[in-house]
């Protein structure tokens, strides 16, 4: 396991002792219209996307969220429309009510990861 860095977060604060413990490539709907690159990240306390430089640039933004504040991790249906939707996408609901939707190749295998880290929070 590695140590949260300061390089990837970017501009999101780790907390000591924070560990990465899984991550993967993706691509966050940001915008009914928009999926931005970047990388989703599972640490021992968190979920995070940090988008790619290039998005970053042009409006990509980071999202984070306590793993004791996500509800349900499951399998948003392909919607045929920009931002991500012409494939199933991961789809991780949060106890406030917000929803947030992510492109990941291996979807099936990302969504059992998920929910294990998610249940053990």
């Amino acid at each position: 396991m590695a140590r949260v860095g300061a390089w990837w977060l970017r501009g999101q604060r780790a907390e000591d002792g924070e560990t990465v413990e899984w991550s993967k490539l993706a691509n966050r709907s940001q915008s009914r219209n928009r999926a931005v690159g970047g990388k989703l990240y599972l640490t021992d306390r968190r979920l995070l996307f940090c988008p790619h430089w290039v998005d970053a640039v042009f409006g990509g933004r980071t999202w984070n969220n306590p793993l004791s504040q996500v509800s349900s991790v499951g399998k948003e249906p392909r919607s045929g429309g920009l931002g991500g939707g012409m494939r199933d996408r991961l789809r991780i609901e949060l106890s406030d009510g917000g929803v947030e939707l992510f492109v990941v190749n291996d979807l099936d295998a990302v969504i059992e990861r998920l929910r294990g880290a998610v249940v053990r929070s």
